[in-house]
């Protein structure tokens, strides 16, 4: 018996030992939604906490049936940093800061345009944190979520479930992945 085989023998463990794990998921950071109110109505009193249900069910989506590590931001720090409502939206160089300290890959700022109690829509933009590339901005219409709270519900839940299903494609599409982009989380 020869020397190679048994070196390959003794050292097959090691290399087993080396091989690499599963991919850790892509670290995804999800800032509160700004309104942007441009419609000559007043607003629903509970239209904030309809705002927040749609945050937290967005955050929850890409969780759970997409897999991504949500990464928190601390809620003082984002209210400080975000000077006037939408401020953070404007400027994702100054989001990403926010994002970066947080150790995200990938930063989703979004916002409610709100037309109308009938017509709104929930408006993302996706960002890069390496290099504060907005690599894409999504839209979703979520008409009638000021209407009843039994729809706003509904809205919330289902307008998290197509905004998390875009922001996933575009993160795996610019991630680098050939060939059309897996569907990580479909609607």
């Amino acid at each position: 018996m020869t020397i190679r085989p048994l070196l390959l023998v003794a050292f097959l463990p090691l290399g087993l030992l080396a091989a690499p794990g599963p991919a850790s998921p892509p670290r995804i950071a999800v800032l509160s939604i700004a309104l942007n109110d441009v419609a000559n109505q007043p607003a629903s009193p509970t239209l904030p906490a309809r705002m927040a249900e749609l945050g937290t069910a967005l955050r929850a989506r890409l969780a759970t049936a997409c897999g991504y590590a949500i990464v928190p931001i601390d809620s003082a720090v984002e209210a400080s940093a975000d000077v006037t409502a939408g401020y953070l939206y404007a400027h994702p160089d100054l989001a990403v800061a926010l994002a970066g300290s947080a150790r995200a890959e990938w930063l989703v700022v979004p916002r409610l345009n709100r037309a109308s109690p009938w017509v709104t829509e929930l408006q993302a933009e996706v960002v890069r944190v390496r290099d504060t590339l907005v690599v894409s901005n999504r839209i979703v219409e979520l008409k009638g979520i000021e209407l009843t709270p039994e729809l706003g519900a509904k809205l919330a839940e289902r307008g998290a479930a197509w905004m998390a299903d875009q922001v996933s494609q575009v993160i795996e599409r610019t991630s680098g992945s050939s060939g059309p982009p897996p569907r990580r989380c479909p609607a």
